[in-house]
């Protein structure tokens, strides 16, 4: 069991140092005001960066808040956004097992993400992206993902090592651009992730070198305080996706464009530039071997994940492709909590994302959809954003009659009515 109360007093320590700065760190982000709930399933404390305060069941049901099963949800507190974390989610000690921080810093680490991505929703940058699809082709290739690894590598030693920078930045420059020029594809679909998720990767890293005490302004105490370390032969699979790499990639590259660019954050937030891009223009590229160590340890791991996902993903698309069959469209809004996915990815000639082994709880006025572990589609529609369900999908296990689908036996069950349309040459189920 976790000793809730010390993890909340260091949660508020981190805060307290770094929330009220946050407009520092990223013009127009004010978190000074937010609130950090965690839980562990029968406690619960409020952190914010004035104090930590108890809170009671009967506190927890006069603001409608229900403490997750896992990971995060968001909320409003008394008007306040609020993240609140289940402490007891055995993903937050992985993460800070892997990391070597306490837990009470991956805790701080992630409700300042999901604080600061909710700023994002104002920035020109997420308006135009609204509707594009995110996620790393499937079934998943090594050649994209080395390129980008050997970006990364490149940049965390042009970052940490000054005197090798224009050498590293060449060697960057270099894998970028075969990147772009052999992948035109990926290249557009990751412009929203290495945005969005690049800016963040940003902001975390400098929100938590300032939690160990750094200042905004001193660039050398942020470079020591940032632990960035090459990819190596230790991959984790997170690390080799799009969404992954994006934080990843947005982090180191933030770090660097505020030694050499003063205004890149403007160009971020108002346009379709991504921290790589900015940092790269102009950088003569120079070419470099790859490494083999890196290549066999993505190699491995996509080779795992392809066999893992192909059963999952291959009925979903072969369901969809069955024109015959109608599309189940659940709204994206009725998610209870935050949603546990295993995975973004796309599909030749499927207009939507592939959520895999996505797990979560959709509450809906005639009834639930659970989730658990299912591939599932996720998309826009008529400007409203859906998971997307084909009938005929031996996984997922659902059928309908007289206006109402039903979900057993499967990944996914639930009841609940549907209201019939036609559109786009096949038959549309819209939750009701």
């Amino acid at each position: 069991m976790t000793a809730l109360k010390p993890v909340a007093v260091q949660v508020q320590d981190a805060a307290a140092r770094v929330w009220p700065e946050a407009s520092k760190i990223w013009p127009g982000t004010v978190l000074k005001d937010r609130r950090v709930i965690l839980g562990d399933g029968s406690r619960a404390r409020m952190v914010s960066v004035d104090g930590v305060s108890d809170l009671s069941p009967a506190e927890l049901r006069k603001h409608k808040i229900d403490i997750p099963s896992g990971g995060s949800s968001y909320a409003l507190w008394d008007g306040h956004p609020a993240v609140i974390l289940n402490v007891a989610d055995q993903s937050f000690r992985t993460d800070a097992a892997a990391s070597g921080m306490p837990l009470a810093a991956t805790l701080f680490a992630a409700a300042t993400d999901e604080l600061f991505h909710a700023t994002q929703q104002k920035w020109q940058a997420w308006k135009k992206s609204r509707g594009e699809l995110r996620g790393t082709d499937f079934p998943l290739a090594v050649t994209p993902r080395l390129y980008r690894a050997m970006v990364y590598n490149d940049l965390v030693a042009a970052y940490t090592a000054p005197q090798q920078r224009n050498q590293r930045l060449a060697g960057a420059a270099y894998w970028w651009s075969r990147w772009q020029k052999e992948f035109p594809g990926e290249v557009k679909r990751a412009a929203t992730s290495d945005i969005g998720d690049g800016a963040a990767g940003y902001f975390g890293a400098v929100a938590m070198a300032m939690a160990m005490g750094a200042k905004r302004g001193d660039l050398a105490a942020i470079r020591k305080n940032t632990q960035l370390r090459p990819l190596d032969g230790t991959l984790d699979p997170g690390q080799i996706t799009l969404d992954g790499e994006s934080t990843e990639l947005g982090g180191v590259a933030g770090l660097l464009l505020d030694e050499t660019r003063k205004d890149w954050k403007r160009q971020v937030t108002q346009g379709r530039r991504t921290p790589v891009d900015l940092l790269l223009t102009g950088v003569t590229p120079v070419a470099e071997p790859a490494s083999d160590t890196l290549r066999q340890a993505i190699q491995n791991i996509l080779s795992k994940l392809n066999t893992d996902l192909i059963p999952q993903v291959n009925p979903l698309v072969s369901a969809y492709r069955n024109t015959a069959n109608a599309l189940v469209l659940v709204p994206m809004n009725t998610a209870e909590g935050d949603l546990d996915a295993g995975g973004y990815y796309v599909s030749r000639d499927v207009p939507y994302e592939i959520l895999a082994r996505l797990s979560g709880t959709f509450r809906l006025a005639g009834g639930t959809l659970q989730a658990k572990e299912a591939s599932v589609f996720a998309g826009t529609i008529g400007g409203r954003s859906y998971l997307i369900i084909p009938l005929g999908d031996e996984k997922t296990k659902g059928r309908a009659s007289s206006n109402r689908v039903e979900f057993g036996g499967g990944t996914l069950t639930g009841s609940f009515p549907v209201s019939p349309r036609h559109a786009d040459g096949r038959e549309q189920l819209v939750a009701r």
